[in-house]
């Protein structure tokens, strides 16, 4: 596992976080756990019906191949301008902290876990999943579809929904 991110993932991971608390989600935990991400063009076609180059559907396949789980920085989250309303902790949270929390509080509460992103070979598009876990045995999400903008990454689409 390496606690190190590129700079490309760091601005993935703040767009995620930025655009979740843009749908007016408040209150989120984060969970260090940054699982695999996978990737299948196929689906992928059938579900946006977006006209993405097939070398760059194929890059992102190939390299999905390679995702492995890992760790998010937790110093990430500090350099996340976010107050406590929108944010509950500065500090990530593993699996184990995600569920004394459901323990103590034995309310429904938003912990958001991010995959690992994958990109292409030019870091120009990417795909990452989020989870969120509202309580033990419920979670539902959803994967998300960026590219890179005038050097901003900027979600296309959200895709693959799902649901427990």
């Amino acid at each position: 596992m390496s606690f190190s991110q590129n700079n490309s993932e760091f601005e993935v991971f703040k767009k995620i976080i930025d655009h979740e608390i843009g749908k007016g989600i408040l209150g989120i935990y984060i969970q260090c756990e940054k699982p695999k991400t996978f990737f299948d063009q196929k689906d992928f076609k059938e579900q946006t019906g977006l006209e993405v180059p097939e070398n760059i559907l194929k890059e992102i396949e190939i390299n999905g191949t390679k995702s492995s789980d890992g760790i998010w920085n937790s110093e990430l989250i500090s350099e996340l301008s976010y107050g406590s309303d929108f944010i509950k902790s500065k500090k990530c949270l593993t699996k184990k902290d995600a569920e004394l929390i459901f323990e103590k509080t034995k309310k429904r509460q938003t912990i958001v876990s991010i995959s690992e992103p994958i990109f292409d070979n030019n870091y120009e598009n990417c795909v990452v999943s989020v989870t969120y876990w509202k309580f033990t045995g419920s979670a539902y999400g959803h994967k998300y579809f960026l590219k890179k903008v005038y050097g901003v990454w900027t979600v296309i689409v959200e895709y693959g929904m799902w649901m427990t």
